[in-house]
């Protein structure tokens, strides 16, 4: 807006005060504006900003501000984390985040084969701890509250009924 007023003002010969008056801005502001000089923040800014896109591209986009302002740092240019956001911002920058760690524990497609079910042809236990069985499953959460599933195999009501016999 102000450089439209100084454009009218200079080329039109208009007054300042009559231009400022119809557009319904402030003189103090335009007056302001043009005599505005560039402060050294500003320059020290605008001497930073090339730096920070070639850490920021070097690193193919992967360095937030946090890490941009430690390799600047180690560089000798001291420039604090909100500085080299508030420039990143400013040049549209932002850093890709990587996808959460999902772990794996299953690997269903090995090569190593199975183990083999040896209490399929066994007969049924006939005292205490000569059978162990687990199972490694994932409670399933239902309704805002935790069911835990205990796994009936034949291999525990088999236990059962024979450890009911034993004294």
């Amino acid at each position: 807006m102000y450089a439209t007023i100084d454009q009218i003002v200079t080329e039109g010969g208009f007054a300042v005060r009559a231009v400022c008056e119809i557009l319904g801005v402030s003189r103090s502001g335009f007056y302001i504006w043009r005599d505005e000089t560039e402060t050294n923040r500003e320059r020290e800014d605008r001497a930073l900003v090339p730096l920070v896109c070639e850490v920021f591209w070097r690193h193919k986009r992967r360095y937030g501000a946090r890490r941009i302002a430690e390799e600047l740092k180690d560089r000798g240019k001291s420039c604090g984390v909100a500085r080299v956001a508030k420039l990143l911002k400013n040049q549209g920058l932002r850093a890709i985040q990587p996808k959460s760690f999902k772990p794996k524990t299953t690997d269903s497609r090995h090569t190593l084969g199975y183990s083999a079910n040896v209490l399929l042809n066994r007969a049924g236990p006939t005292q205490i701890n000569e059978v162990w069985v687990a199972d490694i499953s994932v409670p399933q959460k239902r309704r805002e509250r935790w069911e835990f599933g205990l796994p009936q195999s034949a291999c525990r009501s088999r236990l059962q009924t024979t450890m009911s016999g034993c004294g």
